[in-house]
């Protein structure tokens, strides 16, 4: 086993440096991103944490978590490809597969791309009062897949950000659009 492993990497040695270096090159790249895109929606002021720093927050984490995805999906696919496993039927498998998921989530994708506009529109955050459909409260919590409403009465709504087609914002004020 050694001598298959040393032989592997004397014969492939230039393709091993080559893999180690994309992966940390991709991993910097990724972290220099994150930190531009927070850089930019840095307001100055650390006395508190505002809405537009929470929302560049959670859209900094969902970039970290595609980001890195996307760079150990490819080490992985050069690594097998450095042992000599033909990746063209690995990556057409996986292309049906993403196909047949893709049609069974399509509800859960919307939900995650109508909270994604959500959260970079700032069409609502935490705290604010809001009317989606006949819900009518103070958000209390946003996902990329849900809102939760809390009304007056106590009661708790939780509506699939997909299902969300108009909202009304009483606790934004026309100067603050």
């Amino acid at each position: 086993m050694q001598e298959f492993i040393i032989t592997i990497i004397k014969e492939n040695a230039t393709d091993i440096v080559c893999i180690t270096l994309l992966f940390f090159f991709g991993k910097l790249i990724l972290k220099l991103i994150i930190k531009r895109f927070a850089n930019i929606v840095n307001d100055g002021d650390d006395s508190h944490t505002s809405k537009k720093e929470k929302r560049a927050e959670t859209l900094g984490h969902i970039i970290a978590s595609i980001g890195n995805i996307v760079i150990y999906t490819i080490i992985l696919f050069m690594i097998l490809n450095l042992f000599g496993v033909d990746i063209r039927p690995i990556l057409a498998g996986a292309g049906v597969i993403g196909l047949a998921i893709g049609f069974g989530t399509q509800s859960l994708v919307k939900d995650f791309v109508s909270g994604l506009f959500i959260l970079v529109e700032n069409q609502y955050g935490i705290g604010d009062k809001v009317k989606i459909g006949s819900s009518e409260g103070h958000v209390i919590r946003i996902t990329m897949r849900s809102t939760v409403l809390e009304d007056d009465e106590g009661k708790i709504y939780y509506i699939s950000n997909g299902l969300i087609k108009d909202v009304i914002n009483m606790s934004q004020q026309k100067e603050s659009l």
